[in-house]
């Protein structure tokens, strides 16, 4: 190996494995590998841990045995273990030689061929770029004669078994890092957090913009007590992100029926359902019970409007609506053997599962109570996923299906909810809009003039505060027609007897917060 190349891997114990190897192999010209690749999935304390390991067994011309596994680390992708295995292996074999690597990868196969071919077109598009470089430079360095052949997995090929265990045992040993550095046909190495992006750069910043409102959204304090980090990982953001949007949200037409069906949606995803909790919090003066108004039995919140035992159609047969949706969707698209026991697998998925108590939610696990909010399990996509082959006929059925539950759900439930509130309201003599607005500037001018009397005890503010008091009592009385009047006479009071008099930007910063309409 030549000088640039003598400490390659980061890990020792791995350098040492791997030039060994290719010391007991140098005597051979040519040698056979089976190498395979393992991606583990586990589910602990709450948390999904991924781990990945490759590993191979080599032969050389007197069929002696040579074994080697590892672990492999960051962006859990299969072909990533496939493509480090076909790495360590190349790395291992001695110069001149003529090797021969059996995988049961496609994926990798097709890597090294299209980047050996179209390198700028396989640049952009390819995943683990850096790694295909690798055993691209390192075969060219050794003077190797490089043959990729395809092994059909778990076929009864003794090797490949052996090297699919050795991949698995591989999860458990040090870590495979190459010095990526280190290669003279990769002028740069991107990296996000100290850590190589190891796929096109237009992709990663896709997924990265995604996250990031994904994130944000998730953080709110109204979402933090209900979605976890770990539920957060059961959760197939995209298509959730689609159907509460809906997928024609980019339209140049729309009419009126797709907009209420939209914001139904959004209210619903976001806990912003006009509920008599809502509407009591918002508006105590006219409002002043929050008792669902149909059963009298809990506070009418936004899961509760989903549950109600007197809503026309039950949780139940809203479980039921769903399942027979995604099953003759699925089943026009696949073939019927193949959507025979379908039913049966997602009446049995946790996630669609009916929690005795349907008032709360589980923080750290997905219940039918969070689908139908607006939630779509992972475990549901790879059950169509699994029928139907393709993620655009999978992404196809899913929106189709959730966007007609939802449809269904608002038509349902949601609108017989809003004619029992409109009757109610119109029984305790509080449907009349002219009274509503006059209880509602009342609430607002109330909130507004209590926060400016107490937001601060600073001499100059509190000598001020009574005139700001004044203006907005001036214009109460007529609040709608004069709010623009109103908003001018109240930036010249603050003008003229703050900034003038203290130029003192914080008290200007609370009366602005406090006082704005």
């Amino acid at each position: 190996m030549i000088a640039k190349f003598q400490n390659f891997w980061t890990q020792e114990n791995i350098q040492t494995k791997l030039d060994d190897i290719r010391l007991k192999l140098s005597s051979s010209m040519s040698i056979r590998i089976y190498t395979d690749g393992s991606l583990i999935k586990k589910d602990n304390n709450n948390s999904h841990i991924t781990t990945m390991g490759c590993g191979w067994c080599a032969f050389d011309e007197n069929d002696t045995e040579f074994n080697f596994s590892g672990k492999v680390e960051n962006f859990t992708l299969s072909t990533r273990a496939e493509l480090m295995a076909i790495l360590t292996a190349v790395y291992a074999t001695p110069k001149r030689s003529r090797l021969c690597i059996f995988t049961d990868s496609q994926a990798a196969i097709d890597a090294i061929a299209n980047a050996a071919t179209n390198p700028r077109k396989a640049h952009r598009k390819l995943k683990n770029w850096t790694i295909v470089k690798a055993i691209e430079e390192i075969a060219n360095v050794q003077n190797l004669t490089l043959r990729l052949e395809k092994v059909k997995a778990h076929s009864g090929v003794i090797h490949n078994e052996t090297a699919d265990k050795l991949a698995r045992e591989g999860c458990l040993k040090p870590v495979c890092s190459p010095d990526l550095q280190s290669l003279t046909s990769v002028n740069a190495v991107s990296c996000w957090n100290t850590e190589t992006i190891e796929e096109p750069l237009r992709h990663f910043t896709k997924k990265l913009g995604k996250a990031k409102h994904s994130i944000k959204w998730r953080l709110l304090n109204r979402n933090i007590s209900t979605i976890s980090a770990f539920k957060s990982k059961q959760i197939q953001w995209e298509s959730s992100w689609r159907t509460t949007m809906l997928s024609y949200v980019d339209r140049n037409v729309t009419d009126n029926k797709e907009t209420r069906q939209r914001a139904f949606n959004v209210k619903l995803f976001n806990n912003e359902l006009p509920t008599l909790e809502k509407l009591k919090d918002r508006f105590p003066k006219i409002y002043e019970n929050d008792s669902c108004i149909r059963c009298n039995l809990e506070k009418e919140n936004q899961v509760h409007v989903l549950t109600c035992p007197k809503n026309l159609i039950d949780i139940h047969s809203c479980r039921n609506k769903l399942i027979n949706l995604l099953v003759s969707k699925t089943t026009t698209v696949a073939c019927g053997d193949t959507c025979k026991n379908m039913c049966k697998t997602l009446e049995a998925l946790n996630e669609l599962h009916i929690p005795r108590d349907v008032s709360t939610r589980d923080a750290d696990h997905l219940s039918f109570i969070d689908v139908m909010l607006g939630l779509i399990p992972i475990t549901v996509y790879d059950i169509v996923l699994q029928k139907v082959v393709t993620h655009e006929l999978a992404d196809q059925i899913i929106d189709d299906v959730f966007v007609q539950f939802k449809l269904f759900l608002h038509t349902h439930i949601w609108k017989d909810r809003c004619t029992a509130v409109k009757k109610w309201e119109t029984e305790n003599g509080i449907s009349n809009n002219k009274w509503k607005k006059k209880i509602r500037n009342e609430t607002r001018d109330t909130i507004v003039t209590s926060q400016i009397n107490n937001t601060d005890d600073n001499s100059v503010f509190n000598n001020n505060t009574q005139g700001v008091t004044n203006i907005i009592n001036k214009n109460n009385h007529n609040y709608n027609r004069s709010k623009i009047s109103f908003l001018f006479s109240l930036n010249r009071f603050i003008y003229n007897h703050i900034i003038k008099d203290s130029c003192n930007w914080t008290w200007l910063y609370k009366i602005g917060c406090s006082a704005g309409p």
